[in-house]
C-alpha cells in the first residue's frame, strides 16, 4: 500500500498527524484542559481518519505485508519495535520534556497504539466477511478482542480526571487501571467474586455462541506468527510492571509505560495482518 494508493481520507489523516506531530514539539497550545485541546482534536481527528481510510481498503495493509517474504516481515517488524523502544528510551534520557509530550494521552504513542488495535479490529471484521459457520465466528471473536484492546486504551474519564474516575484516591480512567487498584489492594474480596463471575459467565456464552473456540485457539497459539502476540504481550506485562509498581519495580517519571505499550500494539498489529495474508482472506470490498 503506498502513499498514491490512499483516498482524501487517508492522505487527509496522514498530513494532519503530521501537523499534529510537529505541534508536539512546541509549548501546548490554550486552551489546556489536562492536555492541550488542540492536541486531543489533531491527534484523534487524524486518527479517526485513518481508520476511516482503513475500513475503505481493509485488504490493502493485509495484502502489502503479504508481498513480503517472512524474512522480511520479522526483520521490518522487529526493526520498527526496536526503533520505537530505542526512540522512546532516548528521548527519556536525553530529551524528558519532548517525551513527556510524546507520552501523553492526546501525545504520540498512544493514539498511534489505538489506531493499532482498531484498525486491526477492522481488517480482521472484514476479512471475516469471506468466512462461513465456525471459522468465520473465530475471526469474529479474534477482531472483537482487537476491539476490546482498542476501546481498553482510551482513558475514558480524561479531561475529568481529577474530580470523578477515582477510587481511594487512585485514578480509574479506564479497565486497566484495575492492575493499579489491585496491587494497592484497593479491591475488596467481593469485588474479586464480582470480577470473576462476570468473567466466567462471559466465557460460558462465548463458548455456547461457539465464538469461543479451543480447537481453533490451540491452532493459533502454536502456529509460529503467534510469537508476535507472545513478544507483544510481553511488552504490555512490563509496562504494567512498571506502572502498577508491581514486584517492587519502581521507575522514575515519565515512565515507558506508553513507550512499552505502543511496542507492544505494534506487535498485535503485525500479528492481525499475517493472520489474515497468510490465509489470503481479505477481499477488496469496504468493511463499512
Amino acid at each position: 500500500m503506498s502513499y498514491k494508493g490512499l483516498s482524501l481520507w487517508g492522505r487527509a489523516g496522514l498530513a494532519l498527524f503530521a501537523v499534529h506531530t510537529i505541534l508536539l514539539f512546541f509549548p501546548p497550545i490554550p486552551p489546556d484542559i489536562k492536555g492541550s485541546l488542540w492536541w486531543w482534536l489533531s491527534a484523534y481527528v487524524a486518527i479517526g481518519l485513518l481508520l476511516v481510510e482503513t475500513g475503505r481498503q481493509p485488504g490493502a495493509l493485509p495484502a502489502a505485508w503479504a508481498g513480503l517474504t517472512p524474512k522480511r516481515r520479522w526483520a521490518m517488524g522487529l526493526g520498527l519495535v526496536f526503533a520505537v523502544l530505542v526512540l522512546g528510551a532516548a528521548l527519556r534520557a536525553y530529551m524528558p520534556s519532548l517525551y513527556e509530550h510524546f507520552h501523553r494521552e492526546e501525545g504520540l504513542f498512544e493514539p498511534v497504539a489505538l489506531y493499532c488495535y482498531l484498525a486491526s479490529a477492522i481488517v480482521l471484521f472484514a476479512a471475516s466477511r469471506q468466512l462461513k459457520g465456525p471459522e468465520r465466528r473465530h475471526q469474529q471473536f479474534v477482531a472483537w478482542l482487537y476491539l476490546l484492546l482498542g476501546l481498553e486504551e482510551i482513558d475514558y474519564f480524561g479531561i475529568f480526571g481529577g474530580l470523578i474516575g477515582r477510587v481511594q484516591g487512585i485514578y480509574v480512567g479506564s479497565p486497566h487501571d484495575l492492575i493499579m487498584l489491585a496491587a494497592r489492594g484497593a479491591l475488596s474480596p467481593l469485588t474479586w467474586v464480582a470480577i470473576a463471575a462476570i468473567c466466567l459467565l462471559l466465557i460460558l456464552v462465548l463458548w455456547w455462541t461457539d465464538y469461543l473456540q479451543p480447537r481453533a485457539l490451540r491452532a493459533m497459539v502454536g502456529s509460529v506468527d503467534f510469537l508476535w502476540v507472545s513478544i507483544g504481550l510481553g511488552f504490555l506485562f512490563a509496562a504494567a510492571v512498571g506502572e502498577a509498581r508491581l514486584f517492587g519495580v519502581v521507575m522514575a517519571e515519565p515512565t515507558l509505560e506508553e513507550t512499552l505499550e505502543l511496542c507492544g500494539s505494534l506487535c498485535f498489529f503485525f500479528y492481525a495482518l499475517s493472520f489474515v495474508s497468510t490465509a489470503a482472506r481479505v477481499g477488496p470490498g469496504p468493511a463499512f
